[in-house]
């Protein structure tokens, strides 16, 4: 998937939608797009999550104390993120349920980016809010 395109699936989620594209665009340029194996767990519960994910195809399950609490399957989806920016323990594990594309963003570029684009780290921390709100 090329630069555009990845970032017209940002521009569709509702967690980047008031993101500017120049932010999206170096926020795909600091990811790389991965196909991670159905049923392997992407972030797992009690460790830390060295990157963010964002779902571009497919379907992703969370699970909680390995209860499926839900699944996500809109391009844009953010999981990981609480992780990934907090570097606290995950506070869920998330497996791929389906065929997936995503987007993998390695923390250490997720919090050089916050310093130079605070749509994007204010995005991203609504994205949080939103996950421990509906907790």
């Amino acid at each position: 998937m090329n630069e555009t395109a990845l970032i017209e699936v940002l521009r569709g989620s509702a967690d980047f939608s008031s993101v500017s594209e120049r932010s999206l665009g170096e926020l795909a340029r600091s990811g790389t797009v991965r196909e991670p194996v159905v049923g392997s767990e992407i972030v797992k519960q009690g460790e830390p999550s060295q990157q963010l994910w964002i779902l571009l195809t497919g379907e992703l399950e969370i699970l909680i104390d390995g209860d499926s609490i839900n699944r996500i399957d809109r391009p844009g989806d953010v999981v990981g993120q609480i992780s990934a920016v907090s570097m606290i323990p995950a506070t869920a594990t998330v497996r791929v349920a389906a065929p997936s594309t995503c987007l993998c963003v390695p923390h250490r570029a997720l919090h050089q980016l916050f310093g130079g684009y605070p749509d994007l780290a204010e995005a991203l921390l609504r994205s949080m809010a939103k996950y421990l709100g509906a907790r």
